[in-house]
C-alpha cells in the first residue's frame, strides 16, 4: 500500500521524529523572508513573488494580491510547521503550477515562514479591538430615533379632520 503525503508534511513528520525542535533545525531570517515575499530579493529558482497572489497586512508593507488567502495570521491558523508544509508541498493547484519547476530552497522556506511568524505575532499583539458590533447597534438606534422624529413631524401635518367632516360642514351652511 502506497501512502501519499505532501512533501512538506512528510518532511515535517520526519523532523518531528528526529527529536530536534523545528526551530533549531533551520531558524530562518524574517527580514530576508519579507524581502523574498514582496520581491525585493528573487527566489533562487526564479519563482514568482508570494505577494503577487497573497497579502500580508503589515505596517510599511505594500499590499499584495487578492487572488489567494490573506496570510497575515496564517501561523495562528496552521502553525509554523503547517505553513512550512504548505510552502514546500504546494498542495494548491495554482501554487503547484506557478512553482512547478521553480521549487523553493529549504532556507527560502524557513525565511518566508519566519516572516509570516513575525507578521502573525505583530497582528496578534497590535490587533485593534473589534467594536463593530457596538457601532452598528448605536447606528441602528440612532437611525430609528431619526426615523421616528421624521415620521412624527410629517404625521402631525396630516389632515386634522376626516373627509366627511368637510362635506358635513358644507351641507350645514347650504341649508
Amino acid at each position: 500500500m502506497k501512502m501519499h503525503f505532501f512533501p512538506g508534511i512528510l518532511a515535517t513528520i520526519l523532523l518531528m521524529a528526529s527529536g530536534i525542535p523545528a526551530s533549531a533545525q533551520n531558524p530562518g531570517n524574517a527580514q530576508k523572508g519579507k524581502d523574498l515575499f514582496i520581491g525585493n530579493i528573487r527566489f533562487l529558482n526564479n519563482g514568482p513573488t508570494c505577494n503577487s497572489c497573497h497579502n500580508v497586512n503589515m505596517k510599511g508593507l505594500i499590499s499584495g494580491g487578492v487572488l489567494a488567502k490573506d496570510l497575515t495570521q496564517s501561523v495562528s491558523r496552521l502553525t509554523a510547521e503547517g505553513v512550512k508544509g504548505i510552502i514546500s508541498g504546494l498542495p494548491f493547484p495554482q501554487m503547484k503550477q506557478s512553482y512547478e519547476s521553480k521549487n523553493l530552497t529549504d532556507q527560502e522556506i524557513a525565511d518566508v515562514t519566519a516572516f509570516l511568524q513575525q507578521a502573525n505575532d505583530l497582528a496578534v499583539t497590535t490587533q485593534p479591538k473589534n467594536d463593530i458590533g457596538k457601532k452598528m447597534l448605536l447606528g441602528g438606534i440612532g437611525g430609528v430615533v431619526v426615523l421616528l422624529f421624521l415620521f412624527s413631524f410629517f404625521w402631525i401635518r396630516r389632515k386634522q379632520r376626516t373627509v366627511n367632516y368637510s362635506i358635513y360642514e358644507r351641507q350645514i351652511k347650504s341649508t
